[in-house]
């Protein structure tokens, strides 16, 4: 787990209580087939099990998992949004569903106005998977609609790596183990030559950059890219500083950032 903002501080008091098992065994929702989604979920919800808690999901095909959660939270508000309609059958009113894109920032302020007006406490993203969607979606709703301390999730960010999918690329890449000592001097040099000569900083910056732009391959396509993109704002903080980056100085957005196999967890500052 990355912590980006200092030590994180609980919304809601905690007690010691037996843990709630999330089972998605009968419900018509694909989290059935990833147990370790669902322990995920124990585990970062645990707090908020007897909270009145607003959450929304982008994506629920049917609505087995607008059920799931609306049995999991027997206080919640579950708010879902898919491009397809879906029929539910929820005795309990505390189930709404919406039909259209995920991109569509008007109709998410639309959603969040009439559901959670003061902000969502959880939000999970099960759509599309597909990189510059997410993108959109996520920071409109974590900027504008998610409470301090409330959680996002994505999931299935791997499909990035696939070459079947949408925007993902077959992963192919091999590290480079071996070690040279001639390059490794030339960019000791470099970075010593940087903090003694200021004025020269431009040029050395761009050689410095050249030498070290292939000692890491990053496999950067589909929704992959976008979460590497995040962990980029979880270290917004050094990348800001005023003595060595580049401001104005500013705090990660991020309390923690989680990332599983299938799965993002953060938590907002």
């Amino acid at each position: 787990m990355l912590s980006c903002a200092g030590q994180p501080q609980q919304r809601f008091t905690q007690t010691k209580m037996a843990k709630k098992a999330l089972d998605a065994a009968n419900y018509d929702t694909d989290k059935a087939e990833h147990s370790h989604y669902l322990r995920n979920y124990e585990e970062h919800f645990e707090s908020l099990l007897h909270e009145e808690v607003k959450l929304l999901e982008l994506g629920v095909y049917k609505g087995g998992s607008l059920l799931l959660w609306r049995d999991f939270f027997a206080k919640g508000t579950i708010v879902g949004l898919d491009l397809n309609s879906a029929d539910l059958l929820d005795e309990t009113g505390r189930i709404r569903l919406y039909q259209g894109q995920q991109q569509d920032t008007g109709l998410l302020d639309r959603i969040a106005a009439e559901n959670a007006p003061e902000g969502f406490d959880i939000i999970i993203d099960d759509c599309s998977h597909i990189g510059e969607l997410t993108r959109i979606s996520f920071w409109h709703l974590f900027d504008n609609h998610l409470k301090p301390g409330g959680i996002y999730v994505i999931e299935d960010w791997s499909t990035g790596y696939w070459d079947s999918f949408f925007d993902g690329v077959r992963f192919s890449y091999r590290p480079n183990l071996r070690f040279s000592p001639v390059r490794f001097r030339i960019r000791s040099t470099l970075a010593h030559l940087q903090r003694r000569a200021p004025l020269l900083n431009v040029a050395l910056r761009q050689v410095k950059r050249l030498l070290n732009s292939r000692q890491f391959r990053s496999h950067e396509h589909g929704l992959v890219g976008f979460v590497k993109e995040l962990v980029d704002e979880c270290g917004m903080a050094d990348i800001t500083r005023a003595d060595r980056g580049t401001p104005p100085s500013r705090a990660s957005k991020f309390k923690e950032m989680k990332i599983s196999p299938g799965q993002v967890f953060i938590v907002k500052a």
